[in-house]
C-alpha cells in the first residue's frame, strides 16, 4: 500500500480510537462522566423533540431513552454520542478525502 493508504488507515483508527476513548475517560474521572451525561440527556430530549415536536409522546420517549443510554448502558450511548458528533463536524470527511485521493491515483503507472 502507498502513503496516501496508510493515512487512510491511520485515520480510521483513530477515529475508532476517539470513539471508544470516551468511556475510558468517564470511567476514570467523574466531571467528564457527569458532563457527558448531561449532553446525552439534552442531545436526545432535543432529538426526540425535534422529531415528534412537543408533547406527552416525546417526554415519555426521552424518558425511555434517557433511562437506557445515559442510566444504564452509558458506554454505548457515549460512544454514539462521540461518534454522531464526530459525523456532524465533518471528521470523517478525511475518509472521503482519503478515497478519493486514492483511487484519482490508482492508475496505471508510465514508465
Amino acid at each position: 500500500m502507498n502513503a496516501r493508504g496508510n493515512f487512510l488507515i491511520i485515520a480510521i483508527i483513530l477515529m475508532i480510537g476517539a470513539v471508544v476513548l470516551l468511556p475510558v475517560l468517564m470511567a476514570v474521572f467523574p466531571p467528564i462522566d457527569i458532563l457527558v451525561k448531561i449532553f446525552l440527556v439534552f442531545s436526545i430530549f432535543m432529538m426526540v423533540r425535534g422529531y415528534l415536536g412537543n408533547g406527552v409522546l416525546t417526554i415519555i420517549i426521552s424518558g425511555v431513552l434517557i433511562y437506557f443510554l445515559v442510566i444504564k448502558w452509558w458506554w454505548v450511548g457515549a460512544s454514539g454520542w462521540m461518534a454522531i458528533t464526530l459525523i456532524s463536524l465533518s471528521v470523517f470527511s478525511v475518509i472521503l478525502w482519503g478515497s478519493q485521493a486514492i483511487t484519482m491515483f490508482a492508475g496505471p503507472k508510465r514508465r
